[in-house]
């Protein structure tokens, strides 16, 4: 059984790399993939029902994103995963409209882990992601300009985060990657 908050179909669906009888799409509008209209932090499904939950660029427009993550650890079994991605920090402002108050709230990636630690989350793996941008773009940065690890081509990151959390320490083999933007990341608050 899974679960996915912030469903709704805006550039692609993870829907379809799923092959379950019980999928459930949860977004705050109306629209494809969304099989229950509701907040996130307001899904009332029983503790412990779903094996997988999952929210994909949904955390950085929603204002009550820690409520929405404690109540997407409650719906998680024991032994079930956690799949989150997010826009942090660093993310640039988009889509304001994917937003039920209109703002984009970038949201620090030290926050979230923050928040696992305090709901007995274990971080299997953690990951920023990067995205280049051309070196002439006219970005405001608050510490010095990236430079891509692989290519060296100047590189602003798009503060991209992808996370997989487990409730049983075991399941999470201690596999933990953090990167090296985790720490400009801390900065931006």
């Amino acid at each position: 059984m899974v679960i996915e908050l912030g469903s709704l179909f805006i550039n692609g669906s993870i829907r379809d790399y799923f092959n379950c009888q019980f999928y459930v799409g949860v977004d705050w509008r109306k629209g494809v993939n969304v099989d229950l209209v509701s907040l996130a932090h307001e899904v009332g499904f029983s503790d412990g029902f779903f094996d997988t939950v999952i929210s994909a660029s949904m955390l950085e427009h929603d204002p009550y994103w820690e409520k929405s993550i404690v109540n997407m650890i409650r719906m998680m079994r024991h032994d079930g995963i956690l799949i989150l991605t997010w826009g942090a920090a660093l993310n640039q402002a988009h889509c304001p409209e994917a937003a039920p108050d209109g703002i984009f709230h970038a949201l620090p990636a030290a926050r979230v882990l923050d928040l696992m630690e305090k709901q007995n989350m274990y971080v299997h793996q953690f990951q920023y992601e990067w995205s280049l941008l051309p070196a002439n773009k006219d970005v405001m940065i608050k510490q010095e300009t990236l430079y891509h690890p692989v290519t060296g081509l100047r590189d602003l990151g798009t503060g991209e985060v992808a996370l997989v959390a487990f409730k049983d320490q075991r399941l999470a083999a201690g596999n933990q990657v953090i990167d090296d933007l985790l720490d400009l990341d801390k900065t931006w608050e």
